[in-house]
C-alpha cells in the first residue's frame, strides 16, 4: 500500500465508510483478468447507491512546468478500466490527490466523465492519454469535512 492509498484508507475509516481495500498481489487476481482489466484498489459501499471501485492515484500537478491536469494513460488505464466496468458492472472512480496538499484534498472523476476528456498524444511515447483537467473533477476537502454524498449531487 503506497502513501496515497493509506491515507485515502485512513480518511475512510475516519469517516466510518465501509470498504474493501483490493490486494493488489498477483496471486490475488483470477488469470482470466490478466491482461485484459486492471484492479481498483478499493471497493468502496456508498450509502443509498451501491459499490463503487474506486483507484487512487497521487500525482503532481506543477503549472510552472506546464502539468496542470492529471493525466490517465490510454491504454494502460483508461481501456483496462472500461472492461472493469463491463465485466462487473461496478462503477469505477479514480481519487486524485497531490501530495503537495498532504492527502487532505481528493479530486474525484468517474471513468464515465474521463471518457469526456480530450485524448492526447505524447510526445515522448506517442503513447495516447486522458488530460483530466481539475474543474472536471468533483473536489473533496477534509477540513470542509466534505463526504462521500458529494459525488452524487
Amino acid at each position: 500500500m503506497n502513501n496515497s492509498e493509506k491515507a485515502f484508507k485512513e480518511w475512510l475509516d475516519s469517516k466510518g465508510y465501509p470498504y474493501i481495500f483490493v490486494d493488489q498481489s498477483i496471486n490475488t487476481f483470477a488469470s482470466f483478468f490478466r491482461g485484459i482489466t486492471k484492479r481498483p484498489d478499493f471497493l468502496v459501499i456508498v450509502k443509498n447507491f451501491g459499490i463503487i471501485a474506486v483507484d487512487v492515484k497521487e500525482r503532481k500537478i506543477n503549472p510552472d512546468k506546464g502539468y496542470t491536469d492529471f493525466i490517465l494513460d490510454e491504454k494502460d488505464e483508461v481501456s483496462k478500466y472500461i472492461e472493469f466496468e463491463r465485466i462487473t458492472r461496478i462503477p469505477v472512480w479514480f481519487a486524485f490527490c497531490k501530495p503537495e496538499e498532504r492527502y487532505e484534498t481528493w479530486y474525484w472523476i468517474p471513468l464515465s466523465k474521463v471518457l469526456e476528456c480530450e485524448k492526447k498524444v505524447s510526445s515522448r511515447s506517442k503513447e495516447e492519454f486522458r488530460s483530466i483537467n481539475v474543474s472536471d473533477c468533483i473536489v473533496i476537502q477534509q477540513n470542509r469535512n466534505d463526504g462521500l454524498s458529494r459525488l452524487m449531487e
